[in-house]
């Protein structure tokens, strides 16, 4: 019997031990989905005239990158919900999405950074290139 309980527990420990990478690499995704659909409903600068640097370029009001956004949020939901995610993240990304499946871009991108900012905290800073963009205090205002 006690031979039996040790089994248990020696399995019991290597499965929960064998899980962290796992879950380490869902945040990640969520990560690195999150900011592409922050990128995704974030206009492009007018540089104080009434038109983009670039009059072909599609930015973030346009109803195709919302939903292309929208998407996006979907999965980095999914991927943070059954990666463990931060619960703070988690309601973030749930914002976000119906936001953006509302198709209005601004509310969804400051959420988006909202959750970016949960996100980026859960994983300690990284990646770096991603993180130290992320709005520390408050919300993103936008230029």
């Amino acid at each position: 019997m006690h031979k039996k309980l040790m089994l248990l527990a020696v399995t019991a420990a290597v499965a929960v031990l064998s899980q962290p990478p796992q879950v380490q690499a869902q945040a990640s995704e969520a990560l690195s989905l999150t900011a592409q659909a922050v990128k995704e409903l974030t206009d492009y600068p007018a540089l104080g005239m009434r038109h983009t640097v670039d009059v072909t370029a599609l930015g973030g009001a346009d109803v195709r990158q919302i939903k292309k956004a929208a998407g996006l949020l979907q999965d980095a939901l999914g991927k943070a919900r059954s990666g463990g995610g931060d619960a703070n993240a988690v309601h973030q990304l749930e914002m976000a999405t119906n936001y953006a499946k509302a198709t209005m871009h601004k509310e969804a991108r400051l959420s988006a950074e909202g959750a970016l900012h949960y996100l980026c905290k859960q994983a300690g800073g990284q990646p770096s290139d991603v993180c130290d963009k992320v709005p520390k205090y408050g919300s993103y205002v936008a230029p």
